[in-house]
């Protein structure tokens, strides 16, 4: 199945622009977990990419958290003296208000109260697991203060729940220890706050990962600085040559899923994993670029060697003019059209055939041009190669 939706997690906002143009560039939609009657605040750049486009769709993550909360009464319930010891609020203070006694005290962090089912907010406060932030009210209600790595794992299991039901992919611009995929049972959830399990490999969401290797590949340093309007033509002008890429990222995402099936060791799934992008991604990419600039020579010489005067074109016009100066420059003129419409024919059929044809684009488009780019890129265009 192609790529179609990502699903953001674990934060409402996307807080890195360029994290949030790359992600533009390979996700057809980006959905995002929003409560209903949290009011969304996008910063401009995130406007810019979802006007016109769509592309992000918000979901409610309610009948996820009705769903998630029972397992996470039960870690807390028959973990409770643990989780005490490690995430009790008493003492703590809430994110944005400095500490009176311990400077040093980490912050809570708060979730939003319709995230938090009522029997699930019973017992995180009778384990002194939670307490209410009155600052921060919604609708009446305050939102749930906890210890920034509870409800991180909350998040996940929410996110997870989420994608089981909507079959989006869960994806994140946040770097952490454990990812929202697995099987988020009340035991699972323990270990992972108690510190008890292992980091996964990452054996989930491996399309999200090729993906982004793909097309971090092509972008340029400074994606920050490139304007909005470009991704967002990238995301409308080549759609077909984004299917055919989804297709090559799919490719390499089930040989990882299958090769690695049962790998536990974390540098050999990585070994995996780029030897599926490198076959399914990156040498096709090379390729292509090799076939395109040899197309580009092939083509100029053609078009600036072959004799005028063999063309019926060349030749009427070289008897009309009477001047063998303008006949040769007819002739190159209508030999170089007939050269560049040839060629620009070929190479659009091998961008639209290749699963790089995509990244090319990207890469074509978003890389800035320096003056001698800009030359080679002028005769290119002249030869009719130009991408």
């Amino acid at each position: 199945m192609a790529l179609q939706t990502g699903l953001y997690y674990p934060y409402v906002h996307l807080r890195d622009e360029s994290w949030a143009k790359a992600a533009a560039l390979y996700w057809r939609n980006l959905a995002r977990v929003v409560p209903a009657g949290f009011r969304v605040r996008d910063n401009a750049v995130v406007r810019d990419l979802n006007e016109g486009t769509g592309f992000l769709v918000n979901t409610d993550p309610r009948q996820a958290a009705e769903a998630v909360a029972p397992l996470f009464v039960a870690a807390v319930r028959d973990n409770a003296e643990a989780l005490r010891d490690r995430f009790a609020v008493r003492g703590r203070v809430l994110a944005g208000v400095a500490p009176r006694l311990a400077p040093t005290t980490r912050s809570l962090t708060g979730l939003y109260p319709q995230e938090v089912p009522g029997e699930l907010l019973h017992a995180l406060r009778e384990s002194g697991l939670a307490t209410l932030d009155w600052r921060r009210r919604t609708h009446g209600s305050a939102w749930v203060a906890v210890d920034p790595a509870l409800a991180w794992a909350y998040k996940c299991a929410i996110t997870d729940e989420l994608a089981r039901r909507t079959a989006f992919t869960p994806v994140t611009d946040q770097v952490e220890a454990h990812s929202a995929t697995g099987d988020w049972t009340s035991e699972r959830i323990a270990e992972v706050l108690l510190d008890r399990l292992a980091p996964a490999v990452g054996h989930e969401a491996v399309e999200a990962r090729v993906a982004m290797m793909a097309v971090r590949c092509v972008l340029p340093a400074d994606l920050r600085n490139v304007p909005v309007e470009k991704i967002v033509r990238l995301r409308t002008q080549y759609a077909d040559e984004f299917v055919a890429f989804a297709a090559a990222v799919d490719s390499a995402a089930a040989d990882v899923v299958e090769v690695a099936r049962e790998v536990t060791e974390h540098a050999a799934f990585e070994l995996h994993l780029q030897a599926a992008f490198d076959l399914h991604v990156a040498q096709p990419l090379e390729s292509l670029r090799k076939a395109i600039n040899g197309l580009k020579m092939e083509t100029i010489s053609t078009a600036f060697t072959i004799k005028p005067e063999a063309t019926v074109s060349g030749a009427g016009l070289g008897m009309l003019f009477g001047g063998t100066a303008t006949a040769v420059g007819a002739g190159i003129a209508f030999t170089a059209l007939a050269t560049r419409q040839a060629a620009a024919r070929e190479r659009d059929a091998l961008v639209a055939t290749s699963p790089a044809g995509y990244l090319l684009r990207v890469e074509k488009e978003l890389k800035p041009t320096t003056v001698l780019r800009r030359a080679v890129r002028l005769v290119g265009r002249t030869a009719g190669v130009g991408i």
